[in-house]
């Protein structure tokens, strides 16, 4: 019986050239990402170098360059969007702010400014929908009504303005309110008009423009169904 065939070895490595370029682009990949990542999050590459407003110009544009403080030299990846969001938001005029990267070297700050519809008697404050009352960077337009009120007076004398029909509304020149269901109008003429709370509204809009056809120095509309007039003035 012969004996067995031992094979011989000379040391030699037994692992395949295939496992070895897997291992070695495996390599490549990690310096890659590593080189990339280093790139964006580090180097000068991506920094900051110019801050660009848009939505608004002039004064106020400068006044949200300088609310943003976005510092040039930070690369963008770094940026702080929500911190320069948040800073550019304390102006009382701005509305809304969204802070954008302009890869590779901007940042974006898109502002929407409040839109005044009246004025806050005794501050000269502007207005906006919401019943908001805000330091605008800009002269408010001309013609706006007066609002004497503060807090959710304000408020509610904005939701009881705005709920006006056009026609009725070009008589007002102002609106008071020291509670939420205590809102006075005051007519072009100087007459006052008692509204009450905004509950039925509609209802009496109709009964005033009713009512305007009298020559009176007051007109309550807060009991619709039980109008009354002041100081009837004979034509």
């Amino acid at each position: 019986m012969s004996a067995p065939v031992i094979p011989l070895t000379n040391g030699a490595s037994t692992k395949s050239p295939r496992r070895s370029w897997r291992g070695l682009s495996a390599l490549v990949l990690v310096l890659i990402a590593t080189a990339v990542v280093w790139l964006v999050w580090s180097s000068s590459v991506f920094a900051v170098r110019d801050v660009r407003v848009i939505g608004v110009t002039g004064s106020p544009a400068t006044s949200v360059l300088a609310s943003a403080a976005v510092p040039v030299g930070v690369p963008l990846a770094q940026l702080d969007a929500d911190g320069a969001a948040a800073r550019i938001l304390n102006l009382t005029w701005v509305n809304a702010v969204e802070v954008r990267r302009g890869w590779p070297n901007e940042v974006i700050l898109a502002v929407e400014p409040r839109v005044a519809i009246a004025t806050q008697l005794g501050t000269g404050r502007g207005v906006d929908a919401s019943g908001l009352a805000f330091d605008s960077p800009l002269p408010l337009a001309k013609g706006l009504p007066a609002i004497d009120a503060d807090d959710f007076g304000l408020v509610a004398a904005v939701t009881i303005w705005q709920s006006l029909p056009a026609d009725l509304r070009g008589k007002i020149v102002g609106v008071s309110a020291s509670t939420r269901d205590d809102v006075e109008l005051v007519l072009k003429s100087g007459s006052k008009v008692r509204w009450g709370s905004s509950e039925q509204g509609a209802l009496k809009a109709q009964v005033l423009s009713a009512l305007l056809q009298r020559r009176a120095g007051f007109y309550d509309v807060s009991a619709p169904e039980l109008p009354t007039t002041q100081q009837e003035k004979a034509d």
